[in-house]
């Protein structure tokens, strides 16, 4: 903070740390605490999100020293937020399906055994639970690789523009486009199988 108490730009601030006052990296964490948290708890498990969020900034400490200026430097943060989110889940070890099934709701059980023998996709909407398609979601995408999971939560939950998603991810906007449609179908085709897994003991118990 300058000695009038006006608060320092963030590129006056990157400059002193460039300079070799590493003290003053400070600054950006306290600026950017919240916002970078808030980033993190849309992507990683809430009880990962400390720990996460202190990788990050680690990260953005280390790679200062290549920010140009060009964009807004809470947006370079973001994208760096964002890549270290789908590097977080390429390091997690992956449930086992069955004990995923195990872990939906009953809601989401009977959800399941209903609309494995529904034929008409009217009716399989309507009975579709709010909490039966936030579980089958997450059932979902926990099955996509890293980077399309978080694609996907960018461009289809947090309902950012494909542009702003490129950036963040450090891809071109047709790349955006293209594992975007890939990942829908790819959770489509997982969905698909959650739903045959349910239907065939029930077949067995006829």
């Amino acid at each position: 903070m300058n000695s009038d108490g006006a608060a320092d730009s963030d590129q006056a601030i990157i400059e002193r740390v460039r300079r070799g006052d590493i003290n003053a990296f400070a600054d950006l964490l306290t600026r950017y605490r919240a916002w970078v948290f808030a980033i993190v708890l849309k992507h990683v498990p809430p009880n990962r999100a400390d720990e996460m969020a202190h990788d990050i900034f680690v990260e953005a400490y280390k790679a200062l020293p290549t920010y140009r200026g060009t964009a807004e430097f809470r947006h370079w943060l973001a994208g760096i937020a964002v890549r270290q989110c789908f590097t977080f889940w390429r390091r997690v070890s992956r449930q086992p399906v069955c004990c995923v099934l195990n872990d939906l709701s009953d809601e989401t059980q009977t959800w399941l055994d209903r609309s494995s023998r529904t034929e008409s996709q009217e009716i399989f909407d309507r009975q579709t639970s709010r909490q039966a398609a936030r579980e089958l979601l997450a059932y979902a995408l926990e099955r996509l690789s890293a980077e399309d999971r978080t694609l996907v939560t960018l461009l289809h939950m947090e309902e950012r523009p494909v542009r702003e998603v490129a950036q963040l991810m450090a891809w071109s906007p047709i790349n955006v486009k293209v594992r975007a449609y890939r990942a829908r179908q790819r959770m489509r085709r997982i969905i698909g199988q959650l739903l045959k897994h349910e239907e065939e003991p029930r077949r067995e118990t006829q």
